[in-house]
């Protein structure tokens, strides 16, 4: 049963992923961004790796109608953002904040790699605390003052030659290492709408066999050594383990190229269908009477 809830807006049911309790104690701190673009890109990060809370320290105006332009079926998330006029304010119930900054700073600060960073961000989530993830202006990030108001800092590794990331880039590479720390690869391709069984060796006999009857009409073998060829199609038929719909698939194609050869006249006959050696299938026609003999 499908279920459109404001955490998975498309395809959630009671067997797919769904955030943790804890990702909602981690809270998105955007700091006096520029743009509309790069909070609705934010937000569409966040409804991505299922992530709820949002604070705005003063932004630039934007109205809700342009979050939702960007990032789709995020109303949720727009309409429980918080704004804040400062950013000390806006983190002053987290127990952890960290700062995500692209300098090199020279201020004395509590620097931690990306990775042990996360897993910090993780573990004070997961032990009841709330948690700042705080992202600066997309001009030049957070001041001084600013980191002021973070317990740690971090740096995304990018290439030195070009560190700069886009606000929303940053928050996303962010989000999806915590995401991917909650299971979130851990989910299975959804099921086809018409499930079909694997194919059987008497159903893969008759393909191949009209496969072979498909190039031997077109003249494939001719220059080929035969039962090589023909062998080789076997082992790469038994390595796809076909279902039974694909099979019939690619059945139907051999026959109909011996169908269109004979209805535009390159082909005397279409021939037998399939070997026609298993119950239920058409009796085989009748062999053509043989030649007179010359003696």
């Amino acid at each position: 049963m499908l279920r459109l809830d404001e955490g998975l807006a498309f395809v959630a049911d009671d067997q797919t992923w769904r955030p943790p309790a804890w990702f909602e104690r981690i809270a998105v701190v955007l700091v006096e961004t520029t743009d509309p673009v790069n909070i609705g890109g934010v937000v569409r990060a966040m409804a991505n790796t299922g992530f709820l809370q949002l604070r705005l320290v003063n932004p630039v105006a934007f109205t809700a109608w342009q979050i939702v332009g960007i990032a789709h079926y995020t109303q949720h998330i727009i309409d429980a953002a918080r704004i804040y006029d400062a950013l000390p304010a806006a983190v002053a119930d987290a127990n952890l904040v960290l700062g995500l900054t692209g300098k090199h700073q020279r201020v004395e600060r509590n620097p931690v790699p990306f990775e042990a960073a996360l897993a910090r961000v993780a573990e004070a989530a997961q032990a009841g605390e709330q948690v700042a993830l705080v992202f600066g202006r997309e001009d030049y990030g957070l001041s001084n003052a600013m980191l002021d108001a973070c317990h740690l800092v971090t740096t995304i590794p990018t290439n030195p030659a070009y560190p700069s990331l886009n606000l929303a880039q940053a928050a996303l590479l962010v989000l999806y290492q915590l995401f991917m720390r909650a299971g979130g690869q851990n989910q299975a391709f959804r099921p086809p709408r018409r499930a079909s069984p694997p194919a059987t060796s008497a159903l893969l006999e008759d393909l191949l066999a009209d496969l072979a009857r498909a190039l031997e009409a077109v003249e494939f073998l001719k220059l080929r050594p035969r039962t090589a060829t023909l062998r080789s199609l076997r082992v790469i038929v038994y390595r796809a383990h076909l279902s039974r719909r694909e099979a019939g698939l690619l059945r139907a194609a051999a026959i109909e190229i011996r169908r269109y050869l004979h209805r535009r006249g390159l082909l005397g006959d279409v021939g037998p269908i399939g070997t026609q050696a298993h119950p239920g299938s058409p009796s085989p026609p009748p062999a053509p009477p043989a030649p007179p003999s010359s003696d």
